[in-house]
This record gives C-alpha cells, sequence and structure tokens, in this order.
C-alpha cells in the first residue's frame, strides 16, 4: 500500500546495503550516469568486510606476521635488545586505523560519483518502489526503475552455543576485544576458523580447533589441508575433527566449557563460532517485489546477477556464493552495470582464493580431487617452496608450495594452488594466465627476477611438462 502523503523521490538506481557489494554498484551506476541513492542502516559504511570480517581478520593476521618475523630477527643479523612482546591494545589500535582509512576512501568515492547516501532500512512495496526508514525514524518513498540488493549476510548459530558476546562470540563481536584470551576454542576450522586458529595461537592463547567433518578447509587441495594441519600441531593447537559440540556450559568464576560428542570437555576463556554466515534477506519485502529465495535463504539470480523480478538485481553475500570481499566488489559492478543496460557474465572458474593463515593460501581453478571426481584429464607439476633461493632467504620455505593442474592435450592451466609467503598475492598471476588461456612452456619461457617466488610458476611447469 502506497502512503500518498509521505516524501517521494524519484532515482534512475537504488542500491540496498552499504557493504563492498553495494558500494561497487552504487559507484558503477553513477559512472554509467545514474542518479544513484545507496541505502544502509548502519552509521558506518563498508560492510562486515570493514567491520567484522575481512579488515580485522587481516589486520590481526600482519600483526602475528610481523610478530613472527620480529622474533626471527636473529636470523637476518638484526640484534633486538631486551624481551619481545605483543601489545594487544595495540593491535586493536592498529585495526582501528586500517578501518578508518577505509572508510574515509568509501565516503570519498561516494562523495566523487555524487552517490547520495540514505541512512536508514529498505523494504519493497513493489518492484519499482521502496519505503526507507530513516534511523531518526522518518520515511522516503523511492521510485527506482533500477534496484541492486547488497545486504550482505550475518552469522550463522548453533542451539549449542547460545552467543553472549562476550565468552561465546561470532566474527562479528570479536572487534570488540580488547585483550587476548588466555584459551580459546574455536568452533568450525573454515577458513575464518583456520586463520583466527594461527592467529590467536601466535599471539600467546591455548587453542582448540572443533570441525564436525574429518578436515579442516573443506574444498581446498588436499596437500594445502594436510599441510596446514600438520603446522596447526606443530604450533601447539588442538585439533578435534569429526565432532560436534553438544554442550557449552557457563563456569562460576567465567569462562566456559565446551563438551564435545564423546563427553571430553575444553576449558575456556572465549568460545568463538567460525560456522558460516547466511544471507541476510529478512524483512527486505522482497516477496511484495517478486524476488525469489533459495533454500538457504539467497537470491536466485540468473548469469546476469538479475533476479526473477525484472529490474531488480543482488549481488555479494545475498545471493549465497563465494560470500568473499574480493567477490562480492567484481559481483555488484556487474550487477550495477547490467541493470543500467549491459549483459556481462563472471565466470567463477577465474576467482581467486585467498586465506591468511600462517602460511598463506592461494588457489584457483580445479583442486586435483575435483579433476579426479570429475574425470578430468591433468597432470600435476609442483614446486616446493624449499626449491626456491628468494623463500630460503626469507626462511619460509618449510612449509611451502606452488601446485598446477594442467590439461594434458592443450597444455593450458587449469588449476593452482600455492602455500606459502605471498601466496595470496601471487595467485593473482596465475588467475590472469588461466583467463587467458596460457599453457605450461609459456611459464617455462617466460623470465622471471632471480631470486623471486615467482620463479616456482616456471619450475612447477617444467615438473609438469616433464610427466607429459
Amino acid at each position: 500500500m502506497y502512503n500518498d502523503s509521505m516524501e517521494t523521490v524519484r532515482y534512475d538506481a537504488a542500491v540496498i546495503g552499504g557493504g563492498e557489494a553495494g558500494i561497487a554498484a552504487a559507484v558503477k551506476a553513477a559512472e554509467l550516469g545514474a542518479r544513484v541513492c545507496l541505502i544502509e542502516s548502519s552509521s558506518q559504511l563498508g560492510g562486515a568486510c570493514v567491520a567484522t570480517g575481512t579488515l580485522p581478520s587481516k589486520t590481526f593476521s600482519i600483526s602475528a606476521g610481523v610478530f613472527e618475523s620480529v622474533k626471527k630477527a636473529k636470523n637476518f643479523g638484526v640484534r633486538i635488545d631486551g624481551p619481545i612482546s605483543l601489545d594487544f591494545k595495540e593491535v586493536v589500535g592498529s585495526r582501528n586505523k586500517l578501518m578508518k582509512c577505509d572508510i574515509g576512501v568509501i565516503h570519498s568515492h561516494l562523495r566523487t560519483h555524487k552517490v547520495e547516501w540514505i541512512q536508514g532500512w529498505a523494504v519493497f512495496l513493489a518492484p519499482d518502489r521502496l519505503r526507507v526508514t530513516r534511523t531518526d525514524g522518518t520515511a522516503v518513498e523511492i521510485e527506482t526503475p533500477r534496484t541492486i540488493v547488497a545486504a550482505g549476510s550475518h552469522p550463522i548459530s548453533l542451539p549449542a552455543l547460545p552467543v553472549d558476546g562476550t565468552a561465546v562470540i561470532t566474527t562479528d563481536e570479536i572487534v570488540a576485544l580488547t585483550e587476548c584470551p588466555r584459551r580459546v576454542v574455536i568452533i568450525g576450522a573454515g577458513i575464518i576458523g583456520c586463520e583466527y586458529a594461527f592467529i590467536f595461537r601466535t599471539f600467546g592463547a591455548d587453542v582448540t580447533l572443533i570441525e564436525k567433518t574429518a578436515h579442516a578447509l573443506l574444498g581446498q587441495d588436499k596437500d594445502v589441508v594436510a599441510a596446514i594441519e600438520k603446522e596447526l600441531k606443530r604450533r601447539g593447537a588442538a585439533l578435534r575433527f569429526a565432532t560436534t559440540v553438544v554442550s557449552c556450559a557457563a563456569k562460576p568464576e567465567g569462562g566456559r566449557i565446551v563438551t564435545i560428542e564423546g563427553g571430553t570437555a575444553f576449558e575456556a576463556d572465549l568460545v568463538l563460532t567460525c560456522i558460516g554466515r547466511r544471507p541476510s534477506t529478512e524483512r527486505l519485502g522482497l516477496e511484495a517485489a517478486g524476488v525469489a529465495l533459495g533454500g538457504r535463504g539467497e537470491i536466485i539470480v540468473d548469469e546476469c546477477l538479475e533476479t526473477t523480478a525484472s529490474g531488480i538485481f543482488a549481488a555479494g553475500d545475498v545471493i549465497g556464493r563465494r560470500m568473499q570481499s574480493s567477490t562480492a566488489i567484481l559481483e555488484g559492478a556487474v550487477a550495477a552495470e547490467n541493470a543500467m543496460g549491459g549483459s556481462r557474465t563472471i565466470d567463477e572458474r577465474f576467482v581467486p582464493g585467498g586465506i591468511y593463515t600462517q602460511p598463506e593460501i592461494g588457489s584457483v581453478g580445479l583442486t586435483e580431487d575435483e579433476a579426479i571426481e570429475n574425470e578430468i584429464p591433468h597432470i600435476v607439476g609442483v614446486c616446493g617452496y624449499a626449491a626456491l633461493v628468494k623463500a630460503c632467504s626469507l626462511q619460509t620455505f618449510n612449509p611451502g608450495f606452488i601446485k598446477m593442474l594442467f590439461d594434458p592435450s592443450s597444455h593450458k592451466l587449469i588449476g593452482a594452488h600455492i602455500l606459502g609467503a605471498e601466496s595470496a598475492e601471487l595467485i593473482h598471476n596465475l588467475v590472469i594466465a588461466m583467463r587467458t588461456g596460457a599453457t605450461a612452456e609459456d611459464f617455462i619461457y617466460s623470465i622471471y627476477h632471480h631470486p623471486s617466488l615467482s620463479e616456482g610458476f616456471r619450475d612447477a611447469a617444467r615438473d609438469a611438462v616433464s610427466k607429459m
């Protein structure tokens, strides 16, 4: 039902959600000449990426990496007199500075492109009409022929692990920590769970990692997974796989006792649940617009990211695909381009993965197991970091390797997995190589700086060719 007395404003395009996908969509639509409004209820733009997810965890990872490097300083001839310690409050301060910097960049982009930010909650009244309730209680109706929904996601919780925001938390609450807990139990050994397992262990906490499946990092290359599990154990983390939590009881003196199947219990000062995220598609009035949802609450889109309602597109976590900031940024831009009349698609084969464990992981394309399961012919070439002079000079050679999969007929690269220093950066070279159809010979006969980690591409390709 429309309210004739309510203020009505018309825009060429409206974007719901001020996270990475929404910002990218708003800027792209504005670049294409649209008058754009960006609707976000939070007082802070950037979404989970900036506030609770990507930036905070990566800042923690950087601090952990620097801490580890400083402890090895004497191996490089650098003398540090006195004890080396970690100041968690300064770690948090570093994270806050990065967040402030990124938020400033976001606001600058929006101002430059004249995107109008409306702080409030949006609900569809019809496919071309939204009601936005501002944070001050006033409301406005927006008419627009194009809407991009990029409302993000929220953490999944378990009945046995009620989140209280202090002793039992999700990644949404981790930014509120002011001191490093002594004992941490992490539920879920996926990407985020493994990243925080390394972070807290490096910071000095006792870490227990609980996972319902048989291994960590479901979907990653088997050799990468095996090496990460081995490294976690070497660093002293306790791994409990193929089990689930049955209870999480409060202790009178504080903290929790986490009990898993079989009765084994673990004491924790902090319980961090990292069991995935769910698309935030509730309370948007999507049914009024004719937008269909999938079984997990995700918005169903076609290859151009258009929903089941003409003129309404979706991007980022709400479509329930990769749920990573890098993908969301491209999806947002593509959704906006297509909303403005384009027909661009995203080739999922070339989406890179970056996991900031210690060491890092970079991946793209097929894993060896996927190739075998789908009966895709392939040849594997491997170069260990120990064979690279640069890795040895950095003292980051163990564990570490570059693993590349090639088609035995065309010799084209069809998958790559890197474990080791700078792998989340190095993988971008292989994404472009796959997109452009690079062959093993292209890697072998290219020139690389020496010494460099990139020389491993050549050596892994040589290894593959020797088996063809």
